[in-house]
């Protein structure tokens, strides 16, 4: 079984941290023809036709019409074994959300929502450069609530401007609305986008590291408490809530990326397509490849294992490890497990390596100490 993923790369505006590929043009069903025209040619030859999730990122995917949706929703279940329970997620910004958006969305299959929130305070919106308010937000949380049960909120925290206070803020509205699911990510900045320039040019500032530490501490305490559980490092959810898409990702599993800039994977090679949607539309209508590609080593499959399984609450399986690839993480990387339970980074229950609430804060540092 393989995930479906399909980057629809546009937006109204640019937000200031995002260094995802996207176009504030407004040629959507040039584009999409081309997406439908991906799907169609499969020139990755993925043979998995088993899908099992769908899920449309971006990009905002809210903002282009119903119809674009729907052919593409089509064109996947005539080119594959979509199952029935198939998971379908469609990523939204609070000011793309009506009553008749929700109920047309939900018509056509879309069965989980992905809502772009990042904060409830309206100073630090209005520093990310996103269109909505935080009455907005509230107020399209409060509309999905009358027509899906399954849905997912982001928050951000580590942005300009932001506190332990203003966070405690949004996690008291937060247990308010309630949601299902809980996205959480810590603002990094990346070259190319606004922030970045302005950081550079002393313009902003960032909230110290000790900062970060203690929002990202009050995140895991707060959601916990309010019965949610920490599957994988950014992500919470309620029981039966997880999101089935991303859990895929971190299970192994195939996944097959349409779209400018998607990304694909089938065990053996990773896929990406080019990020220029005027090339890639060009491309695919000559029949020419729109994607580069590399042959994954055995230990590069190895790491890629450890990489994604330590950050999930299950933790890396030493009995998989040896069934998979027939190494002994326990054997080759001994004295770095043992210190790193010693300074209560990691525990260890028999099989498994799990990281602490004191470990997910320093997770790319332990995986660096445990990889071949």
């Amino acid at each position: 079984m393989a995930g479906v993923y399909i980057h629809i790369p546009f937006c109204k505006k640019a937000c200031h941290y995002c260094n995802f590929h996207f176009s504030t043009k407004k040629n959507y069903t040039v584009l999409v023809n081309a997406i439908l025209k991906e799907i169609e040619i499969n020139q990755k030859k993925f043979n998995n036709k088993n899908i099992s999730t769908i899920y449309f990122g971006g990009g905002t995917p809210s903002i282009i019409e119903n119809r674009h949706i729907q052919k593409i929703i089509t064109k996947v279940k005539n080119q594959y074994n979509v199952f029935k329970n198939c998971e379908i997620t469609l990523e939204v910004n609070p000011d793309d959300v009506n009553r008749e958006k929700l109920k047309n969305w939900n018509k056509i299959g879309i069965n989980r929502l992905s809502l772009g929130v990042q904060t409830f305070d309206n100073n630090i919106l209005k520093k990310l450069n996103r269109i909505h308010t935080a009455e907005m937000a509230i107020s399209a949380i409060e509309e999905i609530k009358k027509v899906y049960n399954n849905y997912s909120i982001d928050l951000m925290f580590g942005t300009p401007g932001s506190t332990k206070k203003s966070i405690e803020n949004d996690l008291f509205i937060l247990k308010k609305l309630n949601p299902p699911h809980v996205s959480i990510y810590n603002m990094t900045l990346e070259k190319r986008t606004v922030f970045y320039k302005l950081f550079k040019n002393n313009k902003i500032s960032l909230p110290n590291e000790n900062s970060v530490l203690s929002q990202y501490d009050l995140i895991l305490d707060k959601l916990e408490k309010s019965g949610y559980e920490n599957y994988e490092i950014s992500n919470f959810a309620k029981k039966g809530y997880h999101s089935r898409h991303n859990s895929n990702y971190w299970k192994d599993k195939e996944y097959i990326g349409y779209g400018p800039s998607a990304h694909s994977y089938n065990k053996k090679y990773r896929f990406w397509n080019i990020s220029d949607n005027k090339e890639y539309i060009r491309l695919i209508n000559k029949g020419i490849r729109v994607y580069e590609r590399e042959r994954l080593s055995p230990t590069e499959k190895i790491n890629e294992y450890i990489l994604t399984r330590i950050r999930t609450s299950k933790g890396v399986d030493q009995r998989d490890l040896l069934k998979k690839f027939r190494v002994d993480l326990f054997k080759d990387k001994f004295d770095d497990i043992k210190l790193l339970e010693k300074k209560n980074l990691v525990t260890i229950d028999k099989n498994q390596i799990k990281l602490t609430n004191t470990g997910k804060k320093l997770s790319d540092s332990i995986t660096e100490k445990i990889i071949y």
